[in-house]
């Protein structure tokens, strides 16, 4: 009799049926991250909605000069996206155009250095304190206070043309990736993969990623260890 049991399981568990419902879970799983330049995501950027803020941001986006300037390079993506006055670099005169350079205006500097940001980085108080300074409002919000509907509602609505774009303050770890606490801007909400476009301003390092609602969660409600409050996001608008 035991042996027939065995022999029953064994079959079921060998049968073409068992085979193909194995491989349809592994066709239809999505994962966690899925890079810009993988097969998965050229389907999911083909995709994309024509009102994500990707738009407006790709021709702005920004690599960081410094390993440590990923909260600077972040926000002057953003801002040189906005229709907002922007100052002039030397670099760049008589162009007016947000830099790594002349983000740090004497405003900025009461806020935080270019010195400090180049040895520590930048909190999420420190990323709206300093926006406020250029002439936008920045709302931040605790990644630790989002559940994963919260997090994807808000996301929908704010990825879209709706004037307002998205700061991420998350931790590299919790996506795979190597690296502790770093930021990026967000681009774009895919509904079928529930996920979310990260422009990570490390291009050296790492190419924009589709991540996981899900994970994107857990990872800005990781602890920033400068402030000892959790990461999270900052929203940006006129």
């Amino acid at each position: 009799m035991k042996s027939l049991i065995f022999a029953l399981i064994v079959y079921a568990f060998s049968s073409p049926a068992f085979a193909q419902s194995q491989a349809a879970e592994s066709v239809f799983a999505e994962p966690a991250v899925v890079y810009w330049d993988s097969a998965e995501g050229k389907v999911l950027r083909a995709r994309m909605p024509a009102d994500a803020d990707y738009w407006q941001l790709a021709p702005n986006f920004t690599a960081q000069i410094t390993q440590s300037y990923c909260s600077v390079a972040s926000a002057i993506t953003v801002l040189n996206s906005m229709p907002i006055a922007k100052p002039v670099d030397p670099t760049y005169a008589p162009y007016a155009y947000f830099t790594q350079s002349n983000f740090f205006t004497p405003a900025v500097e009461k806020v935080i250095s270019a010195k400090t940001v180049l040895a520590m980085g930048m909190t999420r108080e420190q990323m709206v304190e300093t926006l406020s300074r250029e002439g936008v409002k920045a709302i931040s919000i605790a990644g630790d206070t989002f559940s994963e509907e919260s997090l994807r509602t808000l996301l929908k609505k704010a990825l879209g043309d709706d004037g307002q774009f998205v700061l991420a303050n998350y931790y590299r770890a919790t996506l795979g990736q190597v690296g502790g606490g770093h930021w990026s801007a967000l681009a774009a909400y895919d509904a079928q993969s529930d996920s979310v476009l990260i422009l990570d301003v490390a291009k050296y390092k790492y190419p924009p990623a589709w991540v996981s609602i899900s994970l994107l969660r857990q990872a800005i409600a990781t602890t920033d260890s400068t402030s000892g409050k959790a990461r999270g996001l900052v929203i940006v608008s006129q």
